[in-house]
C-alpha cells in the first residue's frame, strides 16, 4: 500500500469518528436545553464551577497521561458552548444588550491639555473644522462629555513605545462612555525653547513623563532636571511663560509655533516610528457597517483557566484579538480590556461575544467604531 493509500485510509477512519462525535455533541447540547430548563424551573444558577471542575476531572480519569492537556482543553469548549445554549435558552445572554447606534450630540470637541498638544493634533484629524474646548486632566474630558459640555471627547490610550495609558482605560469603564473612533498619530517629539536660546543654557526641561520616556537616549547624559508636567503643550506653555533659556519643553512644532518659542533639536524620539492611538470617546455609541473595531471589558472568576475559556470564544468565533490589557480592581482582582477586529452588526461577532460572556464573571461592550486615517 502507498503512502498515498494510507492517509485516504486513515482519513476515512477519522471521517466516521468525525460522525460520531458530532452526533455526541448534538445529544450533548440537546441534553443542556433540558438541564436549561430545570435550571429555570428551580431558579439555579446556569454557572456551577464546582459541577464544571467535577466533569473535567473525570475525563481526566479516563484520558490517557499524554492527552490529558487536550482533553482538559476539549472539555472546557464543551462546557462553554453547553452554557452558551442554556444562556440563549433562557434569554440571558447579556453581552448583546449594546444599544443601537447613535447620532451625535450637539457641541464641541474636547480634548486634555492646551492648543499645541498632540491630543489637539489627533482631535483635528479625526474631527477637522470643529469647535474644540480643552480640558486639563483626563477626567475632564470624560466629564465634560457626560455633562453635555462637549459632544465628544479625544484622548491618548496606548503608545507604541511606552504602551497602554491606564488611567484612560480606567476611566473609560469608570464613566461609562463608549468609543466611537480611533486614530494612529505620529509622535515626533522636539527641545523647544525660547528664541535665541542653544542647549548649552538649558538647566531645567518639562514635559509629560512619556515624552521624557519616548527621548531617554537624546536625555542621556544630559544634567538637566527633568520636570513631570501633566501634557507636552502645557510644559511648552510654561517656558514661555518663563521667558528664560534656561528653561525648555519636550513636545510638538506645534506647540513651539502656537507658543512662540523655537525648535532647539528636532526629532529626538528613541525611535522614528513612534506612534500614539488616540481614542474618541461619547456618552452613546455612534457605529455602522463600516465599522471594524469591537472593544469590550470584562472580569473573571479567579481560577485556573478563567481567562483561557474567555478567550477561546473569540479564538472559537474566528476573532483575532489585537490587544488585550489588564487593568488590576481590587487585590487578586483584575479586568480586562481587549480589542477585536470586526462590527458588532455581524452575527459572528454577535455570537463570539455572546459565548466569551458566558465564561465572564462581567462583561460589557464599550463601543464599535471605524479607525481614521490621519494621512501620516
Amino acid at each position: 500500500m502507498t503512502p498515498k493509500e494510507k492517509l485516504q485510509n486513515l482519513r476515512v477512519k477519522i471521517d466516521e469518528i468525525d460522525v460520531d462525535i458530532t452526533r455526541s455533541f448534538q445529544e450533548r447540547q440537546r441534553v443542556s436545553n433540558d438541564i436549561a430548563t430545570v435550571k429555570e424551573e428551580g431558579n439555579l444558577a446556569i454557572t456551577d464551577t464546582g459541577r464544571e471542575d467535577k466533569v473535567i476531572a473525570y475525563a481526566l480519569e479516563i484520558a490517557d497521561e499524554d492527552k490529558r492537556a487536550e482533553t482538559a482543553a476539549l472539555m472546557r469548549t464543551l462546557i462553554s458552548l453547553s452554557k452558551l445554549r442554556q444562556f440563549e435558552n433562557l434569554g440571558l445572554t447579556h453581552a448583546l444588550d449594546f444599544p443601537e447606534a447613535s447620532n451625535r450630540a450637539p457641541g464641541p470637541v474636547a480634548f486634555q491639555g492646551v492648543n499645541g498638544a498632540w491630543s489637539e493634533h489627533a482631535a483635528m484629524t479625526m474631527f477637522p473644522n470643529e469647535e474644540y474646548v480643552t480640558r486639563e486632566y483626563f477626567e475632564d474630558v470624560f466629564e465634560a462629555v457626560k455633562n453635555g459640555e462637549a459632544s465628544l471627547g479625544v484622548l491618548p490610550i496606548e503608545n507604541s513605545q511606552t504602551g497602554a495609558i491606564g488611567e484612560v482605560y480606567d476611566l473609560l469603564r469608570r464613566h461609562s462612555c463608549y468609543i466611537v473612533g480611533q486614530v494612529w498619530i505620529n509622535v515626533n517629539q522636539c527641545l523647544i525653547g525660547v528664541p535665541g536660546a542653544v542647549i548649552g543654557d538649558i538647566r531645567e526641561v518639562f514635559s509629560h513623563s512619556q515624552g521624557f520616556t519616548q527621548c531617554k537616549r537624546f536625555l542621556k547624559g544630559k544634567n538637566w532636571e527633568l520636570t513631570d508636567v501633566h501634557n507636552t503643550a502645557v510644559a511648552a506653555k510654561l517656558v514661555a511663560e518663563k521667558g528664560s533659556a534656561k528653561y525648555a519643553a519636550i513636545g510638538s512644532r506645534r506647540a513651539a509655533e502656537v507658543n512662540g518659542l523655537s525648535v532647539l533639536s528636532d526629532s529626538i524620539t528613541d525611535n522614528a516610528k513612534n506612534r500614539t492611538r488616540f481614542i474618541a470617546i461619547s456618552r452613546k455609541p455612534i457605529y455602522d457597517e463600516t465599522s471594524d473595531t469591537v472593544t469590550v471589558t470584562f472580569s473573571t472568576i479567579h481560577r485556573a483557566g478563567a481567562l483561557c475559556s474567555v478567550l477561546q470564544a473569540f479564538q472559537l468565533g474566528g476573532l483575532n484579538l489585537t490587544r488585550i490589557e489588564s487593568r488590576p480592581v481590587s487585590g487578586d482582582s483584575y479586568r480586562f480590556f481587549a480589542d477585536l477586529e470586526g462590527n458588532i452588526l455581524t452575527p459572528k461577532v454577535r455570537d463570539a461575544i455572546g459565548q466569551a460572556s458566558v465564561q465572564s464573571e462581567y462583561f460589557e461592550v464599550l463601543g464599535c467604531y471605524g479607525t481614521v486615517n490621519s494621512g501620516q
